[in-house]
């Protein structure tokens, strides 16, 4: 539940950016965003809540800026995949940041103890 609100506030806050952004990008990029958007996900919550952004993010940026009003724009679907297929590669990433922080800190955490100092 927690990573379905965040992934909610995430692609919320993409989509406001880039709708106050849209006059100055125009049809530039229209997911660069949501990558970012990923990311945080990814490395807040995991990889569920990164594929919720992806899938959110895909959805709304397709709906407000490659099909506003129905008329799906020239290179719409090329983006798409691309979105998808950078934003897994982000998600991977993140994913393996998540891991080893973890090992990282288990190892801290590991080492104070037999310092006899506590985290």
């Amino acid at each position: 539940m927690i990573s379905l609100a965040v992934a909610a506030v995430l692609v919320g806050a993409a989509t406001l950016v880039r709708l106050v952004l849209n006059g100055a990008l125009g049809a530039l990029s229209p997911f660069m965003l949501y990558v970012a958007a990923v990311l945080a996900a990814g490395l807040a919550r995991g990889p569920f809540c990164g594929v919720l952004v992806m899938a959110a993010g895909g959805a709304i940026g397709w709906r407000l800026f490659l099909s506003p009003g129905g008329v799906i724009h020239p290179g719409a679907a090329p983006a798409l995949l691309t979105f998808w297929a950078v934003s897994s590669l982000v998600l991977v990433t993140a994913n393996e940041l998540r891991v080893q922080l973890k090992v990282a800190m288990d190892r801290l955490a590991s080492a104070l103890e037999r310092s006899g100092r506590r985290p």
